[in-house]
């Protein structure tokens, strides 16, 4: 566990270059990318094992803070595609590796342009489904009711 643990702390530590926060953004945002798909897979698999549970989750996903929840999902698969792409091209070529920080200011730039219009876009939807009234009869707030056996 003690190792464990010095892995954690030693991959978070500041070390004052911005290749380290690439690394760490990449981290994070693989895992909220791993995170997802294992809830994708759960829920498409009650599909066909539990079709209430699946279709109670279909509109749970339509509650407002999945809507935010999904902004950052973008969020996290633009910043991880641009960054592995970087990463993959510099793997190419080992001399561009003392571009690094222009490379990574280029992906965070690049991650800032696709990514701002389009998380004004899906706040726009989230807003819009707001104002329109839920199947189940509530507000857009309200969670929908788990169906009971």
């Amino acid at each position: 566990m003690s190792s464990f643990l010095l892995t954690v702390r030693e991959s978070v530590r500041y070390r004052g270059r911005i290749g380290h926060w690439s690394w760490l953004a990449h981290r994070v945002s693989g895992l909220g990318i791993l995170t997802y798909l294992i809830v994708h897979v759960w829920e498409t698999a009650n599909a066909t094992f539990k079709p209430e549970l699946y279709e109670w989750s279909v509109s749970l996903f339509k509650h407002p803070l999945f809507g935010v929840g999904e902004i950052f999902l973008m969020a996290a698969l633009l910043y991880h595609a641009f960054n592995g792409t970087r990463i993959a091209l510099l793997d190419f070529k080992p001399q561009w590796w003392q571009h690094q920080q222009a490379t990574a200011i280029a992906v965070w730039a690049l991650f800032a342009v696709v990514f701002i219009p389009l998380a004004i876009y899906m706040m726009v939807g989230i807003v819009n489904y707001c104002g329109e009234v839920p199947a189940w009869g509530g507000s857009c707030w309200t969670v929908p009711p788990y169906p009971l056996p």
